[in-house]
């Protein structure tokens, strides 16, 4: 079994999966045709299994650019001729347009994937005008070839509200071991913690915000594992921003947390947060697509859609790590449940096959 990735967005939770995927699957053969974005990792050679074939995706952008996509395309088409597999499994919305329309020009018998990771026109940075372009793109892709495979149920949903089918696999991921020792009462600080790049999508003002209404409370302080375009907008002083850092640090940070905290815009099913369930974290998340799935309201986390709501949900929390630490306990049971890489693998090879 050959099996053709093309992904543009190469970087953060896409590059993620992809590299849990290939390392999952060893008994297949991977070819990984990519673009490259400014936080591409530079090492990402590495973080392939042996025997993976990586191979640049030429001119291919994040951004609509009629000039480049078609240079794009015409570079795919190439590739894919010169490389046929017997899937091709397309990550984002870029690579799943222009990938569904090579498919149908070279008329390939190949079955073909496309896994969003968060819909373009789920954005909620955009015009109308460019939402309206992004949902007539994805059914004239949906028309050329292939089934759009989500990443969470509310995903699938999003999809079908606009007559386009579309079925779920709930992204997975492999933990790292959680300390088994609850925080007790006397913890000094209570951490609240995002990992993610800093950029519009995340929503880094509100959660600057949010930290800043704790400037009164120096036992509670914000951690952003990550970095990104947007990360002059993160002024409050009781923000921590790593940077870039390895997986092993992510865990540790993680480790280290009290509660897990996203304000983000609009997502597909986000790793990140499932890595903080794996380590035992409540999840305090905005109610958008992506979120909603993992999120038991009152039993390992709350959504918020206003920002005093988030304010207060966190406040109450702050004041008790062991409840914490209980909402944090069920986060770990739901995710070895229904988000574990094991049961997501199993799932993308019976659509493989």
């Amino acid at each position: 079994m050959k099996v053709i990735h093309v992904v543009e967005s190469f970087a953060a939770g896409v590059l993620h999966f992809v590299v849990q995927l290939t390392h999952a699957l060893p008994e297949y053969e991977h070819v990984v045709i990519h673009g490259e974005r400014p936080d591409t990792p530079s090492h990402y050679v590495e973080l392939f299994p042996l025997g993976v074939t990586l191979l640049p995706w030429k001119r291919v952008t994040r951004d609509i650019s009629p000039i480049s996509d078609i240079l794009a395309l015409y570079h795919l088409m190439r590739l894919l001729k010169q490389h046929k597999g017997d899937v091709i499994h397309l990550h984002s919305s870029k690579a799943g347009f222009l990938g569904r329309v090579a498919a149908k020009l070279l008329g390939l018998p190949t079955r073909v994937l496309y896994t969003p990771h968060g819909a373009a026109f789920l954005r909620q940075d955009v015009s109308p005008t460019k939402l309206s372009l992004f949902i007539w793109l994805e059914k004239l892709g949906n028309w050329c070839a292939g089934q759009v495979i989500a990443c969470s149920a509310s995903e699938a949903a999003a999809f079908q509200r606009y007559g386009i089918p579309a079925d779920y696999i709930n992204n997975g991921v492999e933990c790292a071991k959680r300390p088994a020792t609850p925080p007790t009462q006397t913890d000094t600080y209570c951490t609240i913690v995002v990992a993610g790049r800093i950029s519009q999508q995340k929503n880094p003002a509100l959660f600057n915000e949010i930290a800043l209404a704790f400037l009164d409370q120096p036992h509670v302080r914000f951690v952003w594992i990550g970095d990104g375009e947007l990360r002059h907008l993160l002024t409050a002083p009781n923000i921590h921003c790593t940077g870039w850092v390895e997986p092993p640090e992510v865990t540790a940070h993680l480790q280290q947390a009290t509660i897990y905290l996203s304000t983000s815009l609009w997502e597909g099913l986000p790793l990140s947060a499932l890595q903080a369930m794996c380590q035992g974290l409540p999840l305090v998340l905005s109610e958008c697509t992506g979120h909603v799935d993992i999120v038991q309201v009152g039993r390992n986390g709350y959504l918020f859609k206003h920002t005093n709501e988030a304010i207060e949900i966190l406040s109450e929390l702050s004041k008790n790590n062991a409840f914490c630490f209980s909402l944090g306990t069920i986060s770990q049971t739901l995710q070895k449940k229904n988000f574990n890489i094991q049961r997501m693998v199993e799932s993308y090879k019976m659509l493989y096959i």
